[in-house]
């Protein structure tokens, strides 16, 4: 069947010539269009697809088009009356698609780097490389490192300053770190970083005057100003409005808030002329006027108390202009120093990424913008004659860097632009909605604006409701988005006027739920709310028209409460998909596995085994932990466990030696298969996610080594990350999902619980230093050392910023949930009081209030047919679905009274000669990392002579350094005689001794007929020989007494070798080593 296109949408498949920027509301069919679009272009226009670059925001998005456009092309070619020359050219766009430029910015950014790299010097190693976020992580640590250093040498006073700036220990360099961070990456969406950074730390140069700051900062601080003066002017105006309707006798008051109101205005018209004396002086007269009670007047006496709270608190923060210009001055000496420190933090990490020859997605987009400026533009002007069409696909999520890159490949008038900024919800990234706002309202003659203005998605009452809705919550003054004529869209099919239900909000009452039932006192809010919203879900697959489990979904503000939805799913028996954490590594199937790897490391780690214990591999109940830390004194709990030989101590030494001697994947094997742990333990989320960490092993052992310890570093590297799980389920799954909103966008779905809050965090504010991308850096100002803190102006114009771009993101991100629903949209969340009655104003916003606040007070006089709340004051009963599931199985322990060998591992013996570096908080490479590097280089590296091309063939990666020592090592004589003979590296070894059961790796060991060399490498610094005689004596012994059991005929010779030292250190005979 044809599609019957709007007027609008035939403009935007159809208009050419002109830079055109279509602005498509949810549910409008943008991507429907722009496939038409593209298919118009190839088959009628005749413009190739090679011609033609579309870019979107995600890989699945372009995968997505790819397959629309394929089945187009299909179709096309079984039209019965095409003729062959056309049929020829569908073919061969057919062959183009597969390499056609439609992807994300990203990947194209990537593809000019490739073919124009030459133009700014580029090694072409590097484009090969992009860095996974462990090695990212390493590269930026060290480089701070690094950094911090380097201005230590440099003027050890003032860095002394900076650290005490942002910690009251010097040692701790933390919050130091997370600035220049922070700094780095609002720069790196800049054009020119560096300038960027530069400019920042001189908007605080000492200035006479507060309105001589730069002009950004200036126009928002005295906004600020005037909008803080506003909040008392909307409170005092809500009052006269209050007096007038319901107490027109009460003159005193009316006066009252008639000389306040008049006292007001002038401080606010100063902050507009940017007179900040004038302000000041001006608002602080108002404040003095005092309003009197009125008895009885409930909402005027409240409206009273909130004026005055207002006041108090912008009286604390109004500062003399001396003092903020004074702060300006004494910010100034911090700043200098702060952003010369993120300077050589960026160049000492671009060093690195150079050195291990790989890039990050910041340098794609960077080297491709450097690529199409370089040599007048060369590339730039291939690529303007190569595309005869550009097209930009969710728009609104661009930044600068990136809108600078589609302009530099344009002629001028051939790019099509979609988006719509009432979706702008990528803030965290660097999206800039102003962008497609300032480009919306450019009128040059080449430009054309088209909106999409029909919704295909939901019922006619949910359409209403959002058109009633975000044109009360986005049109409030003072805010940057609009809901225009032209965002209230209508249905486009004549089936969505048809089986209408009102869009409903379900307020629970807790206070009046909490006194019918004692099982409920001691829920919290969450818990009730997802308890509600599982018998909801329950009573409508049985009893509504939609009776499949994946007709539902709910929509949440973050991962943190999903927790508690997937347990009130679980009561009630619901099939469900949540990925309930922020993190992969994160997800309870995962931190069991690396409890495991940290206790097969170190069975002392009494954290870890307790995690274990309790999992699902042996579930010890709490009586049983309460027993065994009763028991174990001031000993590691594994020592209780071999006395009561617990299974768990066979299954740990059995996992070590597959470990060492089969690798990490055998490894993971054998613990999935531990009391069938994979297969009747884990959900099928668990069981993907097991999946994928085996997958992670794999990868690791490939492109490093199978060593237990490296890949457990590599996993703490990035366990902050917010990879999501891997996703067990596709969309035909039977399952109610829960996901967050930015995961649900571009879904649509039968039915919609949205997650409604009563708060909203602006997390940005908390931090030392804040960083906006077009004011630059916000620190408060600190007197040494007392630590009296105050906010700049600077600070105060970019947290205002801040707190009003989270606001209008979040009514932003509201627009999205409420359009994901195509039939029913519920809308749930607790109540402790009255239901919010006030309109919504820019005070509203200000107070932080959640989305029900702002959902409840926009809708307060609205009767509209398809809004309806209900208010739940009774107590519901969860009907439970009977779900066959596994029973647990009850694992037999052992009790046979034989005692088991005592395991003993030579390395778990070693101590450390490690000096602490000069910031012990910063994750530098630590002995313990870079001994692994060594053994690994030593491990592979073939007998006989090594030379740097050599290693640099086998160890791309390897750094200058350890490759000299590497270089050093293969010169000593000792070295060279053992690579003539038998040499086995990381021998896996194990030997019963007496009662002793021995396991563990010896680094490297020679023998010929008659003799055996025994080689230890030691990386640890700054140690003398005698030293690492002491520290390591006991292990060497272990090692001597297993290789006599071992090979009982021949002598041996023990050696420590010291990279640091260069020098081998023969080790004494064993009685000796022993009684050391």
């Amino acid at each position: 069947m044809a599609i019957q296109w709007s007027e609008e949408q035939l403009k935007a498949i159809h208009t050419t010539d002109h830079n055109i920027l279509v602005s498509a509301s949810a549910g409008a069919g943008k991507t429907t269009v722009l496939v038409a679009r593209l298919m118009k272009r190839m088959l009628e226009d005749h413009i190739s697809i090679d011609r033609i670059v579309a870019m979107t925001f995600t890989e699945a998005a372009a995968s997505e088009m790819k397959k629309r456009l394929l089945q187009s092309l299909n179709d096309k070619l079984q039209e019965t009356d095409l003729d062959e020359a056309e049929a020829q050219y569908c073919r061969q766009q057919l062959i183009l698609l597969q390499s056609a430029h439609i992807s994300t910015i990203h990947s194209f950014c990537l593809s000019i780097i490739k073919a124009d790299y030459a133009l700014i010097g580029l090694n072409p190693a590097r484009i090969q490389h992009i860095f996974d976020d462990a090695a990212l992580a390493q590269m930026k640590d060290q480089a701070f490192t690094q950094a911090c250093r380097r201005q230590m040498a440099h003027d050890p006073d003032q860095f002394t300053t900076l650290l005490q700036t942002f910690s009251s220990r010097s040692e701790d360099v933390s919050e130091l770190k997370k600035a220049v961070l922070s700094i780095a990456a609002k720069a790196s969406g800049a054009q020119d970083p560096q300038a960027w950074i530069q400019a920042a730390a001189e908007a605080y140069a000492p200035i006479a005057r507060l309105d001589q700051l730069p002009s950004p900062i200036k126009e928002v601080f005295f906004e600020s100003c005037a909008v803080e003066a506003g909040r008392l002017e909307d409170c005092a105006v809500q009052m006269q409005r209050i007096l007038y309707d319901a107490y027109p006798d009460k003159e005193k008051q009316a006066n009252e808030v008639l000389l306040f109101l008049g006292k007001l205005t002038p401080a606010i018209q100063a902050a507009k002329n940017y007179d900040y004396r004038e302000y000041r002086r001006a608002l602080f007269g108002a404040i003095q006027t005092k309003i009197s009670t009125l008895k009885d007047a409930l909402d005027f006496n409240a409206l009273r108390k909130q004026l005055n709270a207002l006041a108090k608190d912008l009286v604390s923060r109004t500062y003399s202009e001396e003092t903020l210009l004074s702060d300006l001055t004494l910010t100034y000496a911090v700043i200098k120093p702060l952003t010369a420190l993120t300077l050589d933090y960026l160049a000492l990490y671009a060093e690195l990424k150079e050195t291990q020859e790989g890039i990050d997605f910041d340098d794609m987009e960077h080297f491709a913008y450097q690529i199409l400026t370089a040599e007048n533009k060369l590339a730039a002007k291939r690529y303007q004659e190569r595309f005869d069409e550009i097209m930009v696909d969710e728009f609104q999520d661009s930044n600068d860097l990136q809108n600078a890159i589609i302009n530099l490949i344009s002629r001028g008038a051939n790019v099509f632009r979609v988006g719509d900024v009432k979706q702008s919800i990528y803030r965290f990234r660097g999206g800039k909605p102003q962008i497609m706002r300032d480009l919306m309202n450019d009128v040059r003659p080449e430009n054309c604006f088209i909106h999409l203005s029909s919704n295909y998605r939901s019922k006619q009452m949910i359409v209403d409701f959002n058109n009633d809705l975000f044109l009360r919550l986005m049109n409030i003054p003072g805010c940057s988005d609009q809901y225009t004529d032209h965002d209230c869209v209508k249905t486009g099919a004549p089936a969505q006027k048809q089986d209408n239900y009102p869009v409903e909000f379900h307020a629970l009452m807790t206070k009046s739920l909490k006194e019918q039932d004692e099982g409920a006192e001691n829920l919290a809010a969450n818990q009730i709310k997802a308890q509600y919203i599982a018998q909801q879900i329950l009573t409508r697959h049985e009893t509504s028209d939609f009776r499949q489990w994946k007709d539902y979904v709910v929509l949440v503000r973050s991962h943190a409460v999903k927790s508690h939805l997937k347990q009130a799913f679980d009561q009630a028996g619901i099939p469900y998909y949540i990925d309930a954490k922020a993190g992969f590594y994160q997800s309870e199937a995962m931190q069991i596995l690396l409890s495991w790897f940290r206790i097969l490391i170190n069975p002392a780690d009494n954290l870890s085994l307790t995690a274990v214990l309790s999992s699902d591999f042996y579930q010890a109940d709490d009586e049983e932990l309460a027993r065994l830390t009763l028991k174990r004194e001031r000993r590691p709990i594994f020592e209780i466990l071999k006395e009561e030989h617990h299974p768990l101590v066979a299954d740990r030494q059995r996992l070590n030696d597959i470990a060492q001697k089969q690798g990490l994947c055998a490894l993971l094997d054998a613990l999935f298969q531990i009391h069938h742990f994979y297969e009747e333990h884990c959900t099928a989320q668990q069981r993907t996610n097991c999946d994928l960490l085996r997958q992670k092993a794999e990868q690791y052992s490939a492109e490093h080594s199978d060593s237990l310890t490296g890949f457990l570093a590599m996993i703490d590297q990035v366990s902050e990350e917010k990879t999501s799980e891997a996703i067990p389920v596709g969309n035909e799954d039977d399952v109610v999902k829960v996901m967050t909103i930015h995961q649900s966008k571009g879904l649509q779905f039968p039915v919609v619980f949205y997650w409604a809050s009563s708060r909203i965090d602006i997390m940005d504010k908390k931090e030392t230093c804040i960083a906006d991308a077009d004011l630059g850096v916000g620190l408060p100002a600190l007197e040494l050392p007392w630590r009296f803190k105050r906010p700049t102006a600077i600070r105060q114009a970019i947290e205002y910023k801040i707190t009003l771009e989270e606001l209008e993101e979040n009514i932003r991100i509201l627009y999205v949930a409420l359009t994901r629903a195509q039939n029913q949209m519920i809308l749930v969340d607790t109540v402790k009081g009255e239901l919010p009655h006030k309109p919504v104003t820019m005070n509203t916003l200000l107070d932080r209030k959640g989305t029900t606040d702002l959902i409840l007070s926009a809708m307060c006089e609205s009767d509209s047919h398809f809004w309806k709340v209900r208010t739940i004051e009774d107590r519901w009963e969860v009907q439970q679905l009977q779900r066959r599931r596994k029973e647990v199985v009850s694992l037999p322990r052992y009790t046979e009274e034989k005692p088991l060998p005592v395991t003993l591992t030579p390395s778990e013996t070693e101590q450390t000669a490690y000096i602490p570096a000069l910031f012990p908080k910063s994750k530098a490479v630590r002995p313990a990392q870079r001994g692994i590097q060594l053994h690994e280089a030593v491990e592979r590296l073939p007998e006989g002579e090594w030379t740097e091309s050599l290693i640099r063939a086998l160890l791309p990666e390897i750094k200058r350094a350890d490759l000299l020592l590497l270089l050093q090592l293969n010169k000593q004589p000792l070295f060279k005689r053992c690579q003539k003979m038998s040499v086995e590296k990381e021998l896996s070894f194990a030997v019963l001794s007496g009662n002793e059961f021995i396991q563990g790796q010896m680094d490297y060991v020679a023998q010929d007929e008659n003799e055996v060399i025994l080689i230890d490498f030691k990386s640890d610094r700054h140690a003398q020989a005698d030293q690492l005689k002491t520290l390591y004596a006991r292990q060497i012994s272990i090692y001597l007494r297993c290789l006599h059991e071992m090979i009982p005929d021949k002598t041996i010779h023990a050696y420590l070798y010291s990279f640091d030292l260069d020098q081998f250190i023969e080790m004494t005979p064993e009685a000796e080593l022993a009684a050391a």
